[in-house]
């Protein structure tokens, strides 16, 4: 066929790019306060049933990872990106 990476592939990528730019910021700073915050009530039709932790959870599984080596892993740009 083509040499094209499927888009799941590309967007599992983004998801795990961001995950980890959220990680390296500061505690204090609203992204990622937002990002690691529970929602008290019910999800509204049409939004994610899964949080940022749960979706990233899910794909370091995939990879064979677990989620504390990603957590520790982020802090460190270079072995992140690789």
């Amino acid at each position: 066929m083509t040499n094209q990476v499927p888009i799941t592939e590309l967007i599992e990528q983004k998801q795990l790019k961001w995950y980890g730019h959220v990680q390296r910021m500061s505690a204090d700073a609203l992204t990622k306060r937002v990002a690691g915050s529970k929602v008290g009530s019910k999800r509204r039709v049409g939004r994610p049933g899964k949080t940022m932790d749960q979706r990233v959870e899910k794909l370091a599984l995939k990879r064979g990872k677990l989620v504390n080596e990603l957590k520790t892993t982020t802090r460190d740009r270079r072995m992140w990106r690789t």
